[in-house]
């Protein structure tokens, strides 16, 4: 019987065993200050919310928590989420300028999502906020929510079939209120968890910008992305508990809940790597003109 091999396995095949050598010494998730993420090559389905939009203004708002009670309810395509009976997380804008619940400008199209889930969540352990945007504690805390459960979006993210070194991946946040500075909500606190870029996949938190310190009303986060296993996808998951209560840390009872919008992820290929992956895809390719049939 005839063996044949496509070329597409062949690729995909030498791409992995190069870049594995390198990704299961290098595996990271880094923060950096700027990013080379674009429209163009996006491998997020949707990342800024248009498609299938229920359309601007508070009238066609939809909330998009799966489990939620309230209506008009409605997931953006290509996203999952969860949320409990009284999540009010919302997929929309105000009226007027793109903002959503008083956010800060939308950076790309006209909707966004709110992570709206109430207030006084707590946390067991006092925050750190970072002028990065990184929020840090003592150890691993455990956070709690009046709503029982957090508003969670998430994707998988195809990097496996889209194999790359590195993948530059960023997103926008502002905070609800965000628009009234001084007069607004102080920062909160949002959790990111990006699967199988560090061992254990770690929940990491991060600063909802609330337009109250020098963080302003707005913040575009950027990382690198190495990949543990390449032949596995990343999947991206937003979390938000709702607004804190940070008293107990002498912060205040009210803190500002999150709002994203344009989230991006790209392949960002090597020339050397490239060059390694073609020189393997041309010598299985040989061997497989000499299979006999």
């Amino acid at each position: 019987m005839k063996n044949r091999i496509s070329n597409s396995t062949i690729a995909i095949t030498v791409a992995a065993f190069v870049l594995s050598a390198a990704d299961l010494v290098h595996a990271s998730m880094t923060l950096q200050p700027t990013s080379s993420t674009s429209h163009v090559g996006n491998l997020v389905t949707n990342g800024s919310f248009e498609n299938g939009s229920p359309g601007p203004g508070v009238g066609n708002q939809r909330y998009w928590a799966t489990g939620t009670s309230l209506t008009p309810y409605a997931v953006p395509p290509g996203w999952s989420s969860s949320g409990t009976p009284n999540t009010y997380a919302i997929w929309g804008s105000d009226g007027g300028p793109p903002r959503l619940r008083g956010s800060d400008l939308l950076p790309d199209g006209q909707v966004a999502m709110y992570f709206g889930n109430g207030g006084g969540a707590q946390t067991s352990l006092a925050p750190t906020f970072h002028a990065d945007g990184r929020v840090t504690f003592s150890g691993t805390p455990t956070m709690t929510t009046p709503m029982g459960a957090p508003a969670v979006l998430q994707q998988s993210i195809p990097t496996n079939t889209n194999l790359a070194p590195y993948y530059p991946f960023s997103f926008w946040a502002s905070g609800e209120f965000a628009q009234n500075g001084a007069g607004g909500a102080p920062d909160g606190i949002f959790g990111l968890r990006v699967t199988n870029v560090l061992p254990g996949d770690p929940m990491q938190f991060f600063t909802v910008p609330g337009g109250t310190t020098a963080l302003g009303m707005s913040h575009q986060f950027n990382f690198d992305l190495v990949p543990l296993n390449p032949l596995l996808p990343i999947d991206i998951e937003f979390y938000n508990w709702g607004h804190f209560d940070l008293t107990a840390y002498g912060g205040l009872a009210f803190t500002t809940e999150l709002v994203i919008d344009d989230v991006m992820i790209n392949t960002a290929p090597e020339p050397a790597s490239l060059g390694l992956v073609a020189l393997g895809a041309l010598v299985l390719r040989r061997r497989r003109n000499t299979v006999s049939e």
